[in-house]
């Protein structure tokens, strides 16, 4: 299998960096919160993200496929700007739920969804960035508020 070129080849751990990194080629260079970005690439899917949460070193990004019959499920994505580290927070009801249950589920249920929801997220990004999608491709639609 090829490595992908937007990876650090000699990155031993899940991905977290890489992905915050991913993430910046991908998204526009300023976010603000409350507000909804969508691509503007050509003969391809339109992606729709929102900011909905931004404080000084973490922003959380609601991310999903525009379709003319409505809207895919929302992948959460948290960025943590000090520690240059991004992960999904969830993508589905079911993980949501596992999230808010905390301390009442196996310690290593929430460590093998969190590693697997990580690999998930590396690999999308590559898939997007690889597909023609970046942080030039992105128009300002308006305020979700």
């Amino acid at each position: 299998m090829a490595q992908s070129i937007y990876t650090n080849k000699n990155c031993e751990s899940i991905k977290h960096e890489d992905n915050f990194h991913l993430l910046q080629l991908l998204l526009p260079v300023h976010l603000y919160q409350g507000v909804c970005y969508q691509t503007t690439l050509d003969n391809h899917p339109v992606i729709q993200i929102i900011v909905s949460q931004a404080f000084k070193y973490t922003t959380e990004i609601e991310l999903n496929y525009v379709f003319k019959f409505g809207h895919s499920e929302k992948i959460i994505m948290r960025c943590y700007e000090d520690a240059q580290v991004a992960e999904i927070v969830y993508c589905t009801d079911f993980q949501q739920f596992i999230r808010l249950l905390g301390p009442r589920i196996n310690p290593k249920v929430h460590l093998k969804t969190r590693k697997s929801l990580n690999v998930f997220l590396n690999k999308f990004l590559n898939f997007l960035l690889k597909s023609g999608y970046n942080h030039n491709h992105w128009l300002l639609l308006s305020s979700k508020i």
